[in-house]
């Protein structure tokens, strides 16, 4: 059974006219949620990787955005400067639509150390099992879902797999939430290939998934159709850089060195869970302020000297990621 639609005669007119309802002329939310937003949506939906519904479920969701957390949206929006760069280059390399980059917004609300009462953890929210099944590694030292990088590398990974498996986004959003077994159960139980015709079979929280990220999208497009400003968090960096370690690295002696905050390269870098780095048979990543640059090649320098060349090396060859992910 397809999910029921708001999209409204107005609605259609003005895509048929290409006269968008200004936000003068609508005056209260039930206007918004009518016009405004539904037009908008109506005329993205081809470009987007997966069908769109407008219903209940996505109105319920933007109330949340753009009425009742309108403060911690834009917190939220405000960490994209942070993040989206990061996220955004792995996108590319990978070939995935660009749509995707949303769903740690929904996940995680860009928190990158948050967890949730399921024991998910970081950005893309990923189970201690789901996570280990995808080589991250988590123990007392560092928690690789944490870290912006290795989370992203993963997720990117994990979202290619699904997709060989069910050549359909809104499906393999569904997998990504609640598991691929039960999205391929539900779709030998129904006989159908939909996400909107199996919804009934997959659990609650999978059926609002996808229009929860909807509503996300939308949020993250056009924030500023609706008053909301993007706010700087604490912790912001304008510009930084991360480099490939492949040896263990003292955070606290690199904040001294660099003359940043010992709590800012950790905000920076919240995939340690101590103030160092472990040496680890994988490289890992140090994310460094702009600032830092300057004292953090001369702190190279000086260990360069303690272990011999090859520590140089294997964090100068690997700029090539500090160029590419450059964020403003």
């Amino acid at each position: 059974m397809k999910a029921p639609t708001l999209f409204g005669t107005a609605l259609l007119a003005g895509c048929l006219f290409g006269i968008p309802v200004s936000k003068a002329e609508v005056s209260d939310w039930q206007q918004v949620v009518t016009h405004d937003i539904p037009y908008r949506l109506q005329c993205v939906q081809d470009d987007w990787p997966f069908e769109v519904h407008y219903n209940e479920q996505v109105q319920e969701e933007l109330s949340s955005y753009l009425r009742t957390g309108r403060r911690e949206a834009e917190a939220m929006l405000g960490r994209t400067p942070q993040y989206f760069p990061i996220i955004e280059h792995y996108l590319k390399v990978n070939h995935l639509p660009e749509e995707l980059k949303y769903i740690p917004l929904l996940e995680s609300r860009l928190r990158p150390a948050v967890e949730s009462a399921a024991g998910a953890v970081g950005l893309w929210q990923f189970m201690p099992a789901t996570a280990k099944g995808l080589g991250l590694h988590i123990n007392g030292q560092v928690d690789e879902r944490r870290s912006p990088y290795q989370s992203t590398e993963t997720a990117m990974r994990y979202l290619t797999q699904l997709y060989r498996q069910f050549d359909d986004w809104a499906l393999v959003l569904a997998a990504y939430n609640c598991g691929p077994g039960r999205v391929r159960r539900a779709l030998r139980e129904t006989g159908c290939s939909s996400f909107w015709d199996i919804e009934h079979r997959l659990p609650r929280q999978t059926r609002r998934y996808l229009p929860r990220l909807i509503a996300t999208i939308y949020v993250g497009k056009y924030f500023d159709q609706h008053g909301l400003q993007p706010k700087k968090h604490k912790y912001h960096a304008d510009h930084f850089r991360v480099f490939r370690i492949h040896h263990s690295v003292e955070l606290d002696e690199i904040a001294r060195y660099c003359e940043v905050s010992l709590s800012w390269l950790q905000a920076l870098n919240p995939g340690y869970l101590e103030v160092y780095a472990p040496r680890q048979e994988t490289p890992h990543y140090l994310i460094l302020p702009q600032q830092a640059l300057p004292y953090f090649a001369r702190y190279i320098d000086k260990e360069s000297r303690k272990v011999g060349t090859d520590y140089a090396i294997a964090v100068l060859d690997s700029q090539w990621k500090s160029v590419a992910l450059e964020g403003s």
